[in-house]
């Protein structure tokens, strides 16, 4: 490259450490900025203002202000939780809740008796979510109400005298309203009150009628006391229950009754069971009255039961039980016929032993641990059962699938996407009882060639294609590959993990064998087969294998923000899949598919590994890869035997594929398609400006820049190739990794440097202000590029060669030469030939008393850059082509204070071409 190439030599300009730093921020801060034509003056006073010429203008830094403050939101006004939020937030509280929870002792016994941790006291959730504070009265009031001091009642007269009074009854227990007599109220119910009003209103008041409700209800003081979480005095309204009081101190502990809990008033004891609010017996009607005493005594006798009952928990008992009522507590069996039952007991001597009951009579006493064993569903023996990517899945008879192809039917009835070439059978060893997988062919099944019989309790599993996508994600690759598993939601991925942790069996590799990998700490680690080869060139190769340790976190880091989120359907995005169900159900399928699976790569549509019954075709399984890509030429077949490591290659004429049908491949052979592509690049070459017919066009591999200028009819008669603006991705993306590795190395520096004492505050500034600049600039990724196609005709050597994607622009010839920096008048000037860069400084109006006049430099229009000073070149007044930049820094001595930027002068050249680039770029 050419560009700014004299910062890269040995010059002596390139070896100044300020000359580099005013290079630098010139070049950096005109980037973002010229960005219509160069003539327009807003384009210019923007330049400036980079280049250290503020705007004063208060008015516009008010206008600015408002724009900011305006461009805000505030999140809450904008974002509303709905209740499917709210819901899941619920749920997330609730499971954070179980895996805080800590058992009672009562509990801890059980659940280590009958070994099952679930195991929970019964009936004390009913106070989790019970309201702390007594709400507002609603609902109808029954006549059996008892009134009290206190109590309002809303009487309201109709007919010849039409009125509403708001009574309360009095201490002395009266009710007076408006002209009746004082009725006497405490004591009575709502109803008996009514009564009495009703007559007194017919006595008193002719042709009226009366209507009674209740308004507000007095207060009750009642002491709450034993075993509830805030024991005390409490107000409750006096509607309240026994429960509602029971609320207002925090429930009741786990070594608290549920089933004596005693209501102590006017000297007698009652006692109350809340199982009754919970559906065991008959709910307590027993309403707390002012000076009521509530007292919570210690947790009686219990019993446990568990197993297949649809309510298994820790039950308090009063007195023994039978089995029978012991599951109505529990909600009955899940299986109405067919269970046993057992006891785990605690003997006279402290023994635990276990009892056979005889019946649902049989009696249960404290301390019983009951389970109900439940048998097979049908006999597991005498079924079979489909599951995976079926539309009718589940258990079947074994007397109507007594094969394969019984239990699942006809291959055209299989669903859109099944995946035919295996099927996972898991089937129970007779000898030693464990299980076993086998590897089916499906289709073969299905077609009659591979009868396969089934036995009782056989399992059969059918796979989709995505299931097989997900088996070849990079997230499983990663972890075949011993790096961190970045779906840590999926359970088949962590069994996979600690497999291959602990075994380290190289039966998992042909996932691996297609992937591109690094070392990286000793460990090999997968690299995307983009970010390794790139578009045709090996510069992103470089990149990939030389990523520094901050690219490395920052992968990590969005690897670990991507966890939470999933896809519709696995296999839609390679760097997080869903978690298909079949593998969760069953986590050993992934592993038994992975070493069953033949490596298939080159020009097949989806390369990777797929899992193979017994034996599999050749062409049976091109197809499974969705088939070959579309080539120009002869196709070959690479065969790698797994069993000898012997290669065999297969030619494959005019299509036809009959040979591949004798090729049998077996689980760890690999096979590689090798097809002649079309001779084009990936992308297309955008020509645009002074061509004859710009546009985009499509280019053969190898193509050069003279021969595509040919067949767009060559350039315009106002063409200005010395201008020519040559961009590549791949350039761009170097620069730009080069920008953020440099603005890093700076940080580093200048972090040590302020450390030190008597630093210079200014270089500090211009330092950190430089290091902004570099962190945010965007490369351009121009190439300084010979683009005149006479002299490519003399000079073959020069004709570069074009990679798709390229971007080519023509400008006119310009009749404008830039002046910018810390001149008097900066602005676009007319070209005049034969005109030096003295000249023009004066047409300016000279260079400020605060510019660095020793460091001028020009930017011409091909994107290098020359340094304009006495002692350097023979004359310091040089000629200016046309489209050039003229730039004055400003005298930045405090930085040379700083010894920290020796290391950076190609990319200084490269901001310096990006600033002339735009120049140019901007009279599009």
């Amino acid at each position: 490259m050419a560009d700014c190439g004299w910062f890269a030599t040995g010059h002596a300009v390139s070896k100044k450490v300020g000359s580099i730093f005013v290079v630098a921020l010139i070049c950096a801060l005109t980037l973002p900025t010229i960005v219509e034509a160069q003539i327009d003056p807003k384009v210019l006073d923007k330049i400036q203002g980079n280049l250290g010429v503020k705007n004063s203008d208060p008015g516009a830094q008010l206008d600015q202000s408002r724009e900011d403050a305006a461009s805000g939101f505030s999140f809450e006004d904008t974002y509303k939780e709905t209740e499917e939020e709210r819901e899941l937030k619920r749920q997330q509280s609730r499971a954070l809740l179980d895996e805080l929870y800590r058992p009672s002792t009562v509990e801890k016994e059980f659940q280590t008796r009958l070994g099952d941790p679930s195991l929970r006291q019964f009936g004390y959730d009913l106070f989790r979510s019970a309201a702390s504070k007594s709400g507002p009265l609603t609902g109808q009031v029954a006549d059996n109400y008892v009134l009290g001091p206190g109590d309002e009642l809303i009487i309201t007269f109709q007919g010849a005298t039409n009125d509403t009074y708001t009574a309360r009854v009095a201490r002395d227990g009266r009710l007076i309203a408006g002209e009746l007599p004082p009725i006497r109220a405490g004591g009575r119910t709502l109803g008996a009150v009514r009564t009495s009003l009703a007559a007194a209103t017919r006595e008193n008041l002719l042709g009226t009628d009366v209507y009674v409700s209740l308004g507000g209800v007095r207060s009750a003081t009642v002491f709450i006391g034993g075993e509830v979480e805030r024991p005390g005095q409490y107000q409750v309204i006096a509607l309240s229950d026994v429960a509602n009081a029971l609320a207002r101190a925090g429930g009741l502990r786990k070594s608290g009754s549920l089933r004596n809990i005693r209501i102590v008033r006017n000297g007698v004891t009652r006692t109350v069971d809340l199982y009754g609010l919970l559906g065991i017996g008959a709910p307590p009607s027993i309403g707390v009255q002012d000076g009521d005493r509530i007292i919570v005594p210690v947790i009686g006798q219990t019993f446990a039961i568990t197993g297949a009952v649809a309510r298994p928990g820790i039950y308090e008992m009063r007195g023994a039980i039978s089995i029978d009522e012991a599951l109505r507590y529990a909600g009955g069996a899940v299986r109405p016929r067919g269970y046993k039952i057992a006891i785990s007991r605690i003997a006279e001597d402290g023994r635990e032993v276990f009892v056979r009951a005889q019946g649902a009579g049989s009696q249960v006493i404290a301390g019983d641990g009951v389970q109900i064993v439940g048998g097979s569903a049908g006999a597991a023996r005498d079924r079979v059962l489909l599951r995976g990517y079926v539309i009718n899945e589940g258990p079947r008879a074994l007397s109507n699938a007594q094969t394969v192809a019984d239990l699942v039917g006809d291959v055209d009835n299989l669903r859109l996407g099944t995946y035919l070439p295996m099927a996972a059978l898991i089937r129970r060893d007779t000898d030693t009882g464990m299980r076993n997988y086998e590897a089916v062919d499906l289709r073969g099944a299905l077609t009659g060639g591979d009868n396969v019989p089934l036995r009782g309790d056989d399992r059969l599993y059918i796979f989709s294609t995505d299931d097989i996508a997900f088996m070849n994600s990079a997230a499983v690759r990663g972890v075949i590959l011993g790096e961190r598993n970045s779906l840590p939601q999926c359970v088949s991925l962590m069994r996979l993990e600690a497999l291959v942790r602990d075994t380290q069996s190289p039966r998992f590799y042909s996932i691996t064998r297609g992937t591109f990998t690094v070392e990286r700490e000793g460990k090999n680690v997968a690299v995307s087969v983009g970010d390794a080869l790139g578009a045709n060139n090996g510069a992103r190769q470089v990149q990939a294998v030389n990523q520094n340790e901050d690219s490395i976190r920052s992968k990590d880091a969005q690897s670990e923000t991507d966890k939470g989120r999933k896809k519709l359907g696995a296999g839609e995005d390679d760097d997080n899949p869903e978690c298909p169900k079949v593998f969760e159900e069953a986590p050993e399928l992934l592993p038994f598919l992975i070493e069953n699976s033949v490596s298939v790569g080159g020009s097949v549509r989806r390369p990777g590994a797929y899992p193979v019954g017994s034996t599999i075709k050749a062409n049976a399984l091109i197809g499974a890869a969705d088939g070959v890509v579309a080539s120009t030429g002869s196709v070959t077949l690479d065969l790698t035997r797994a069993e000898t490591g012997d290669t065999s290659r297969y030619a494959v004429a005019d299509g036809d594929y009959s040979q591949a049908q004798n090729l049998v491949l077996r689980a760890g052979d690999d096979l590689r398609i090798n097809a002649d592509l079309p001779a084009y690049e990936v992308g297309a070459v955008l020509l645009t400006g002074e061509f004859a017919r710009p546009g985009l066009y499509t280019i053969r591999q190898g193509e050069r820049l003279s021969e595509l200028i040919a067949r767009a009819g060559g350039l315009r008669e106002n063409a200005y190739p010395y201008g020519t603006v040559f961009t590549r991705r791949s350039v761009r993306e170097l620069q730009q990794e080069g920008f953020k590795r440099t603005a890093r190395e700076l940080n580093t520096a200048l972090l040590a440097l302020v450390a030190q004492k008597d630093t210079n505050s200014g270089a500090i500034a211009s330092a950190g202000e430089l290091i902004k600049t570099l962190s945010t600039t965007e490369a351009v990724g121009r190439m300084v590029v010979e683009a005149d196609p006479r002299v490519l005709a003399q000079r073959p050597d020069l004709d570069p060669i074009l990679e798709g994607g390229d971007s080519i622009f023509m400008p006119k010839k310009p009749t404008y030469v830039l002046t910018l920096g810390d001149v008097s008048n900066p602005g676009a000037l007319q070209f005049i030939a034969g005109k030096g860069v003295s000249d023009y400084l004066a047409e300016a109006g000279g260079s400020q008393s605060t510019a660095d006049k020793g460091r001028t430099f020009l930017v011409l229009p091909n994107g290098s850059a020359q340094p304009v000073r006495n002692g350097f070149w023979r004359q310091s007044n040089i000629v200016v082509p046309p489209g050039s930049t003229i730039i004055v820094p400003k005298n930045l001595n405090p930085l040379r204070s700083l010894g920290v930027i020796r290391d950076v002068a190609t990319i200084f050249g490269q901001l310096a071409t990006a600033a002339a680039s735009i120049a140019i770029l901007a009279t599009r």
